[in-house]
């Protein structure tokens, strides 16, 4: 069920301006019923964002096309399993490789957070943050994607990426892979798999630096910018890489890992 304006969502004040104008960044919360996504949504309404708030038990991907968010928020508090399918669903899709998918869970175990960033999420946030910081970090998570589309300072080449989107520049090809940065698509073997931005960004930064070793930290100043993120966001966009382009995901045999180093990309 859509929860619409006259149900008390948006607030009525005279700056908010509808998300249709472009000018107001749109945040779709994806909830199962009125918990702490519920708070947060008045949060960020008087932050001046404007809110859509749509049930998990509805039909979401079409709604989501439809509305076009800057950034998503999935409640997981009561269907931990049914959040992470609908991550996961999400991120299958193209049209949302370039927006913030981000979970809001009831605890932060280790596993759940590794389960969470393995599925697709940007980040993590328990229910335990106030309403302030849920919107600081996704505000975060907003700015360090706009950086990723823009930055021209990265490193080792990776600013050709950013500068050869939507251009006729010429298609990288090895091991099987064909990356082309004019349209951001990714084929293996012939056959193309879809990824997210990040995914797309991660794996042509290490395709360029074929056979140098990369650390975590590396990796992360280089694709994730300059904003915090956790060093375990390297390894489930890697392992998400390598379910895509490996046979054998648990024998990856081009997305090497070098123990007590990092990654790398290493030709046959």
């Amino acid at each position: 069920m859509y929860v619409t304006q006259n149900g008390g969502i948006l607030n009525h004040r005279k700056d908010m301006l509808p998300p249709k104008t472009g000018s107001v960044p749109m945040i779709c919360i994806l909830e199962r019923e009125r918990g702490a996504a519920r708070l947060a949504g008045d949060e960020f309404e008087r932050e001046g964002f404007a809110v859509r708030k749509l049930s998990m038990e509805a039909d979401l991907i079409p709604r989501l096309k439809q509305l076009r968010p800057s950034a998503v928020i999935i409640e997981s508090m009561l269907m931990w399993e049914d959040a992470l399918q609908l991550c996961r669903g999400i991120r299958c899709l193209r049209s949302f490789a370039r927006t913030p998918l981000i979970l809001l869970a009831a605890t932060a175990s280790e596993e759940e957070r590794i389960l969470g960033l393995d599925s697709g999420a940007d980040d993590y946030i328990t229910e335990s943050c106030s309403c302030r910081e849920v919107v600081a970090r996704v505000r975060a998570v907003m700015r360090r994607f706009a950086q990723q589309e823009s930055n021209p300072g990265a490193p080792n080449s990776l600013a050709s990426v950013f500068s050869w989107l939507g251009t006729s520049s010429p298609a990288i090809r090895t091991e099987g892979i064909e990356i082309d940065p004019a349209s951001m698509r990714i084929s293996v073997c012939g056959t193309e798999v879809v990824t997210t931005s990040l995914e797309f960004r991660l794996l042509y930064y290490l395709v360029q630096n074929q056979g140098r070793v990369l650390t975590r930290e590396q990796l992360l100043d280089a694709v994730w910018g300059s904003y915090y993120v956790e060093p375990r966001s390297v390894d489930a966009c890697v392992r998400r890489l390598r379910r895509k382009i490996e046979q054998n995901p648990l024998n990856p045999t081009r997305l090497r890992t070098i123990r007590g180093a990092g990654y790398a990309f290493q030709p046959a």
